[in-house]
């Protein structure tokens, strides 16, 4: 069981790891474009930006570790890239929304820190939901 705790543990690690190492060329990215001059250009982007991050969110809340054949690695490689995938898109995405809000109002501390507390939210309810399906294969 220990295992596939630390395989997760190693996946989180990886993508906190991604997200360090984008934060800057993203919000480089975002800052220099033509955007920045145009509020309501922004107000769209943070819509596409938010809509990709609900999907993400929606995807990584719906998938289950319950379902993942743990005794066959491909399986459990399979659930990790997809979970993986899905937290590293939703980490993207608050970046994105963060740095956007940033142009478009400042620095909001309390809406940055609901953004941290949402991302790793859905860190824990990765751990949250392993620990939950290999109770339940003992």
């Amino acid at each position: 069981m220990k295992k596939y705790y630390w395989d997760n543990i190693i996946k989180n690690l990886l993508i906190l790891l991604v997200l360090i190492f984008t934060y800057i060329p993203i919000d480089n990215a975002i800052s220099n474009s033509s955007i920045v001059q145009d509020k309501a250009s922004l107000g769209s982007l943070l819509v596409a930006i938010s809509i990709l991050s609900v999907t993400a969110c929606f995807g990584n809340f719906a998938f289950t570790y319950e379902k993942v054949k743990f005794k066959r690695p491909s399986s459990r490689i399979v659930a990790h890239i997809t979970t993986g995938l899905l937290m590293l898109l939703i980490g993207l995405t608050l970046q994105m929304t963060s740095i956007t809000i940033g142009l478009l109002m400042g620095n909001f501390m309390i809406f940055n820190l609901s953004l941290f507390i949402l991302y790793f939210a859905s860190v824990f309810y990765d751990f949250w939901d392993l620990q939950r399906s290999t109770f339940l294969i003992r």
